[in-house]
């Protein structure tokens, strides 16, 4: 019978893959897509991540990178006098004073058309009852 050596492996997560990996993040690539790129499979990490919940953590930050970048460039095209950036900031940022878009009351004061009623009632009801309820909407106002 042959005795199975039971030597130790050493582990792929090591301080060259961390790194590697967390470069990989800062590409806001997900947990399989930064896996492939260092070449580790999905395993391993996983079991690290499961260890090790601070790195984890920092993971999931490292993913934001993209974000935080864009909103500098951002910044600095605001900064160098760009109207156009300027204006869309100002849109995003600041709704009640500076949005193009008209925000609708969704609470039903009136008892507009179909409104008041739930989907699965609106579904029953008759072509008849459809336009009653049209032409009393359009009476209404």
């Amino acid at each position: 019978m042959k005795k199975v050596n039971n030597a130790w492996r050493p582990t792929v997560m090591n301080e060259n893959t961390l790194l590697k990996l967390e470069e990989a993040f800062k590409f806001s690539l997900t947990d399989e897509e930064a896996c492939l790129e260092v070449w580790i499979t999905t395993t391993p990490f996983y079991d690290y991540c499961a260890k090790n919940p601070k790195w984890r953590e920092r993971k999931e930050l490292l993913k934001k990178t993209p974000n935080i970048q864009a909103k500098k460039n951002w910044i600095n095209e605001i900064k160098g006098g760009n109207y156009a950036s300027s204006k869309e900031y100002l849109e995003r940022k600041s709704r009640d004073e500076f949005s193009l878009k008209s925000e609708v009351d969704s609470t039903n004061t009136n008892n507009n058309f179909n409104t008041d009623l739930t989907s699965d009632q609106a579904k029953k009801l008759t072509p008849e009852e459809i336009e009653e309820r049209r032409l009393f909407y359009i009476n209404k106002k």
